[in-house]
């Protein structure tokens, strides 16, 4: 079992819970020739969000995975809306004409702290898939706190906004795939610069 939204783009997965963040950005379309968007109707978002759950379960590092309950169509368009502002808030940009309609006002989420003497604990709280947005939120916030957020990018292609897991020693990656979208961008600037000389 892998991550469906992400591996139908030949990508490496983030690690550990972080997959799951990636894999649900990645539910959006790249480019003009691309995947479909898996959250554009109900029965698309349910398939995704049956096999990503079950993907969830079997690698949870965190014990913060469970199951969910049906989509509604209320709840695909709250995942949307979602996935949209999570995408700005990470990237610095949107990549729908439906999230540069949202404005700033974020919804509250509300984690649970727990306070002992092995010290605090954050766990997801909620209902339903407000749980599950509130534990994608605080996998990002685990995941800044080990330092790994940051290798989490957005393909710098303007036609594309797949989101990879960069591995590079240097964290230097650009592309999400350079054979693709990398050699897009060397032809694009070679032509500039023949058409300037």
């Amino acid at each position: 079992m892998a991550w469906p939204a992400t591996t139908r783009y030949g990508l490496s997965v983030a690690p550990g819970n972080l997959g799951l963040v990636q894999d649900f950005l990645n539910t959006i379309t790249e480019g003009t020739i691309a995947p479909p968007d898996l959250l554009a109707t109900l029965t698309s978002a349910q398939e995704w969000a049956d096999r990503v759950t079950e993907q969830w379960i079997s690698i949870d590092d965190l014990g913060w995975a469970k199951t969910l309950p049906r989509l509604t169509e209320t709840d695909r368009k709250a995942l949307l809306a979602f996935r949209d502002r999570l995408f700005e808030g990470l990237f610095g940009h949107s990549h729908s004409e439906t999230a540069r309609g949202l404005g700033r006002n974020n919804p509250s989420y509300h984690p649970v702290m727990t306070v002992s003497a092995g010290g605090i604990e954050l766990r997801p709280d909620g209902e339903g898939w407000k749980y599950f947005e509130t534990a994608l939120l605080l996998m990002c916030h685990q995941g800044q706190l080990e330092g790994v957020l940051r290798r989490m990018k957005s393909c710098k292609s303007e036609t594309c906004d797949v989101v990879f897991y960069d591995r590079s020693n240097n964290n230097s990656g650009a592309w999400h795939d350079v054979k693709v979208c990398g050699n897009r961008a060397n032809v694009r600037a070679h032509r500039e610069r023949a058409a300037t000389n």
